[in-house]
């Protein structure tokens, strides 16, 4: 084996310092920088994208909070109009009652008065049939000394006395 010889030993420890030292030469001249550049623009990238992204975010989140007030302001002023309406309806429902109320309790006082007048009405036309009936009752029966004015007398005390 030709690298195990101790005469070839000198001449591979030179080739091997020689591309070592170049290579290590050429990386560190070209490749690590243009490395290092790159890297640095990915990250400058990275960060840029990172604030537009924190920006977004503080707009989004701003865009929510002002949502969230409008939604919120939204149903309290819903809530405020329902609350008024209830109160109105309960307004025009309370009149509306009380109106029939005293509507109805006008019918009524008008009907009991209306009855109230048929009544006596009805009582003395039946009075006065009775008294008629009366009164022929007794001539029929051959009382003819008695008068209308005998029968409406006697009838008169007997509402007094009964």
């Amino acid at each position: 084996m030709p690298q195990l010889e101790l005469s070839s030993y000198f001449s591979q420890a030179f080739w091997l310092l020689l591309s070592f030292c170049t290579l290590w030469f050429l990386l560190s001249v070209f490749i690590v920088p243009k490395l290092a550049d790159v890297i640095e623009r990915r990250k400058r990238k990275i960060d840029e994208y990172l604030q537009k992204a924190e920006n977004l975010n503080a707009k989004a989140q701003e865009s929510l909070d002002k949502y969230r007030k409008t939604l919120d302001s939204a149903e309290k002023q819903a809530q405020e109009e329902i609350q008024h309406g209830k109160d109105e309806l309960k307004a025009y429902l309370q009149k509306t009652e009380s109106d029939l109320t005293a509507a109805l309790n006008q019918k009524i006082a008008d009907n009991e008065f209306m009855l109230a007048t048929e009544k006596t009405n009805t009582l003395q036309q039946i009075e006065i049939i009775a008294e008629d009936l009366a009164f022929q009752i007794v001539q029929k029966l051959g009382f003819i000394n008695i008068s209308r004015r005998d029968i409406a007398d006697i009838a008169q005390k007997g509402k007094t006395n009964g």
